[in-house]
């Protein structure tokens, strides 16, 4: 399964490059069409240990997101 994040970036908040530094090191690769990055994960806890990382990470970023998450 794959995890999709669309990110919403506040100009008052972290810089651009702060933010995908961060997606990077979760490791979530950059993804070209609706979505900003994607990562794949095969278990429910897994999943829900990259969103509970996500959240935490961007907290204070000012940085809002969406996740969709799609079985392929």
């Amino acid at each position: 399964m794959k995890v999709y994040l669309k990110l919403f970036i506040n100009s008052e908040g972290a810089s651009v490059l702060d933010i995908i530094k961060i997606a990077e090191e979760m490791g979530f690769a950059p993804y070209v069409g609706d979505y900003d990055f994607v990562m794949e994960f095969e278990t429910p806890e897994e999943y829900g240990q990259i969103l509970q990382n996500l959240h935490s990470m961007l907290k204070g970023t000012k940085v809002m997101y969406t996740v969709s998450t799609k079985r392929e």
